[in-house]
């Protein structure tokens, strides 16, 4: 095993490197989880609209019990009837709603005359559109009592419109199984894991591979009683194990930040989140053993870490969801792993039973996610064995032994 402890010595002399990376990645990725995720709330609070009442009628009862009823379900902004303070305090969004109650409008309504009323709504609010549904309920409402020829008075009129009002339905919520749906934040935790296994995958093997890559230590191991398929095994046997500790610990820190949220959750689900990230790992360590065979300096080596990990996340849905790519994008998202590893995580969270038919897309994501890293080592070892019989191979090549 001297090509393994001489692999975990370049290691060690990288370990200041390989531990500032992973810090200011890791903050990077609860920065970017914690901006990213769609907070849930189980609880509902009704909307309550700021409404502006300009009463130009009489004091009546009957505009009393809507000005009562708005006050309810909304709050009051006392105003001037001045056309510039209220274009001042629409413009501002001081208030979603101005009502203009006309001179003669309440005896008008309660004769059984359909009086128009004007109204001012912030553009592109709803909270002004949902107070004018107030208004509408507390008049229908009215108009009902009086076509019905009751004979009430103006007095009970408004009371019986206010208690009819008050009623609410009682809505009750019920969950039907033991597991509660997947947390979004953790979701995207783990969506934004690409990135960062990918950067610190490709960091650490292209360390390796650097090193070995030097002519005259080539040229000696050339002379080593070990065989190259030997010295290269154990080469790849430190990148997976420096891959699966990285993807473990990464693990572990998104159970601890989102455990609270998760308890209820099928632990099938979170299983399969577990066993997608590792998977994605082993493309990360084909996709890092590839680009060792073109990096040949540190300036490359940054170049391959963030250049190519931001195109496959940006292009592959890490970064932009994918119900925002157009078509075009989507067609070639699809040649790339971290399409098929988010696409996995999104039918994951999406999921209500764990039936083969259900876990079908589930698991051709996965397959499709082998199938990638399988290909990537494929190429890996083709291109290595022409590379070593190339002139170029033995070219210099800088590394931190100089």
């Amino acid at each position: 095993m001297k090509v393994f402890n001489a692999c975990l010595i370049v290691i060690k002399r990288r370990y200041a490197t390989f531990v500032i990376y992973f810090a200011i990645f890791m903050a990077l990725l609860v920065v970017i989880t914690a901006l990213t995720s769609v907070q849930s709330d189980d609880g509902f609070t009704g909307v309550r609209p700021n409404f502006t009442v300009i009463n130009r009628d009489v004091d009546s009862i009957l505009i009393s019990g809507l000005i009562s009823f708005l006050s309810d379900n909304g709050n009051e902004i006392a105003l001037d009837d001045n056309r510039s303070a209220l274009q001042d305090a629409t413009f501002n969004r001081a208030t979603d709603y101005i009502l203009f109650i006309p001179h003669g409008f309440s005896e008008s309504f309660l004769s059984g005359a359909v009086p128009v009323l004007e109204t001012v709504k912030t553009i592109e609010s709803a909270r002004g559109f949902y107070a004018d549904s107030l208004v509408n309920q507390y008049l229908n409402m009215a108009r009902v009592y009086i076509a019905a020829g009751s004979g009430m008075g103006e007095d009970e009129l408004v009371a019986a419109v206010l208690s009819d009002l008050a009623l609410e339905a009682v809505a009750e919520k019920r969950q039907f199984g033991s597991s509660v749906p997947l947390e979004s934040g953790y979701r995207m935790y783990n969506q934004m894991m690409c990135y960062i296994m990918l950067v610190l995958v490709i960091l650490c093997v292209t360390n390796i591979t650097m090193v070995f890559r030097r002519p005259d230590l080539r040229m000696r191991n050339m002379c080593a009683p070990l065989k190259p398929r030997i010295m290269s095994g154990q080469q790849i046997l430190v990148g997976i194990i420096m891959s699966i500790f990285a993807w473990l610990l990464m693990s572990i820190i998104g159970l601890l930040m989102f455990g609270r949220s998760l308890e209820g959750t099928d632990s099938r689900a979170i299983a399969l989140i577990l066993l997608n990230s590792l998977i994605f790992t082993l493309v990360a360590m084909a996709v890092a053993a590839l680009s060792g065979s073109f990096v040949r300096s540190a300036n490359s080596q940054n170049a391959v870490a963030n250049i190519l990990t931001l195109g496959l996340c940006f292009l592959g849905g890490v970064f932009v969801p994918l119900s925002l790519l157009g078509d075009g994008l989507l067609a070639v998202a699809r040649f790339l792993p971290t399409y098929w590893n988010v696409s996995a995580l999104e039918h994951i969270g999406t999921l209500t039973s764990f039936s083969p038919e259900a876990l079908q897309p589930v698991r051709q994501a996965m397959l499709m996610q082998l199938a990638f890293a399988a290909a990537i080592f494929c190429v890996t070892l083709v291109l290595g064995k022409y590379l070593s019989q190339s002139e170029r191979f033995l070219s210099s090549t800088r590394t931190e032994f100089e």
